[in-house]
């Protein structure tokens, strides 16, 4: 069966009418500033100048094709859906700890091919827009488990879009309701993070055990990328004027002066 392409690489993609809202509604109550960003990032369809880092990502002189706007323009506007403004990752909070979301999931709700959302993915990281890093789990038979990638969005993308001072007054509420529920928890913010999130739960007796060094604890990746999300969280809400790359980087150099490498 010969395929008829309409335009976009057989991607159903139609220049002239391109799809830049979501298949499936989430029925999520979403802060109204990423609605707003939602709206505003659909200007550069039509405007690539209006983000040159991400016009610029096919690493060529040439604009972005048209087809591949719109997969980046989808891909982002499911992440925003999903957004933690107090650390901006996409993800869903639980009492767990953090939870990434799959790019399959991502999926369901643009109508798009997995490989299509990795290739805007790709784009969207070499833009300096979405930061993407991969954990992993140690397995009980010793082999590895790739888990569902942490997602986070630069908050340059709200400022290019005029969002600056909205966005830190979100997450200014944000973090205070993060800061409520540490207190709630019991005890400071503090010792919040340091004992329930950084430890895991697990006893320093107990954990020295397993200790390949004297006075040093080892943890596993799965509760490393645990507490490193949860410690980043209470460093934001103790320095709410952080940056977000002072943020990560205080937070590996607790825990690696605590527990050493993962």
């Amino acid at each position: 069966m010969t395929r008829v392409n309409n335009g976009g690489n057989f991607c159903g993609h139609d220049p002239a009418a391109p799809r830049l809202d979501l298949r499936s509604s989430t029925d999520k109550q979403r802060p109204k500033i990423l609605r707003a960003l939602q709206e505003r990032i659909c200007r550069y369809f039509s405007n690539p100048a209006c983000l040159p880092s991400l016009n610029a990502a096919n690493q060529s002189t040439r604009q972005q094709r048209s087809e591949r706007r719109e997969a980046c323009l989808l891909a982002l506007s499911v992440i925003l859906e999903f957004l933690d403004l107090s650390s901006l990752r996409c993800g869903v909070p639980t009492s767990t700890g953090f939870m990434s979301l799959t790019v399959e999931y991502l999926c369901s709700f643009t109508g798009m091919s997995q490989r299509r959302m990795e290739r805007a993915l790709a784009d969207l990281k070499r833009a300096n827009i979405v930061t993407v890093a991969q954990p992993r789990q140690l397995q009980a038979d010793g082999s590895w488990r790739g888990l569902a990638a942490v997602k986070a969005v630069s908050q340059h993308l709200f400022t290019a879009f005029g969002l600056t001072e909205w966005l830190k007054h979100e997450r200014e509420r944000a973090t205070k309701r993060l800061a409520k529920k540490a207190s709630k928890a019991g005890g400071t913010l503090t010792q919040w993070a340091r004992t329930h999130l950084v430890i895991g739960g697990r006893s320093d007796r107990a954990a020295n055990k397993s200790s390949s060094r004297p006075g040093q604890t080892r943890i596993d990746p799965q509760t490393w990328s645990k507490a490193r999300t949860e410690l980043a969280i209470a460093l934001q809400l103790k320095h709410p004027d952080w940056p977000a790359t002072a943020v990560n980087k205080e937070a590996d150099r607790i825990l690696t002066e605590r527990y050493g490498a993962a």
